[in-house]
């Protein structure tokens, strides 16, 4: 994998084009995954957008790129935004490829970052185990974290939707809810809604959607 090294604050970054290359798949593809997911992105740690004068100066570094030629924004991504975005097309091409980012890109020595020659990066199968394990781990990590306040919000939101679009009747509404908080709870294997794992957010909102009410 022959990556052209570029940094931001002190990260090493790629672009949305070199990303979708990486994990097979075309930008579009990407930047819509971004946008369906973009409450789970954090600028900064995942990703770093430049526009005005800040893209203007990327692109003077750049002048032979001409992928960037009528960019009016650009998104460069860090480690863990690569994660987040192979993670978003879940598939065994963006995964492995995720890996060999990490091994061959974005955790090589200074050494080898201070080495403008050192183009062609090697593979390190006991480096690339390591990493898959690391990305197992990571993913446990995230099962368990919960919803945050603004997502409950959003859930709860969907909830009462659903709620007042099924049933008509004020006074038979809250055995509606009870009823959806129930199969939520069980659904998901938690004490509250506000426990449901983060990472299945957007199935609660489906699973909400769904749902058919009260069986009689």
């Amino acid at each position: 994998m022959t990556l052209q090294i570029i940094e931001r604050e002190g990260k090493r970054v790629l672009m949305t084009s070199q990303i979708a290359e990486a994990f097979g798949a075309d930008t579009k593809t990407v930047n819509r995954n971004f946008q369906r997911n973009q409450e789970r992105f954090v600028q900064g740690l995942h990703f770093y957008a430049l526009t005005g004068e800040a893209l203007k100066h990327f692109k003077g570094e750049r002048q032979n790129d001409a992928t960037l030629k009528f960019a009016s924004n650009l998104y460069l991504w860090t480690e863990e935004g690569a994660f987040m975005l192979a993670k978003s097309l879940n598939n065994d091409k963006a995964w492995h490829a995720y890996n060999l980012l990490v091994s061959q890109y974005f955790q090589m020595t200074k050494q080898l970052a201070q080495d403008p020659t050192a183009n062609e990066l090697s593979y390190n199968p006991e480096r690339f185990m390591a990493l898959e394990q690391r990305v197992k781990e990571i993913e446990l990590q995230l099962l368990l974290v919960t919803l945050h306040t603004w997502e409950q919000k959003r859930l709860q939101k969907a909830i009462n939707e659903r709620v007042y679009e099924l049933c008509d009747v004020k006074a038979r509404r809250p055995a509606y809810f009870s009823e959806l908080y129930r199969a939520i709870k069980k659904r998901y294997h938690v004490d509250s809604y506000r426990d449901v794992p983060q990472c299945q957010l957007q199935d609660a909102l489906l699973f909400v959607q769904n749902w058919g009410g009260i069986q009689t």
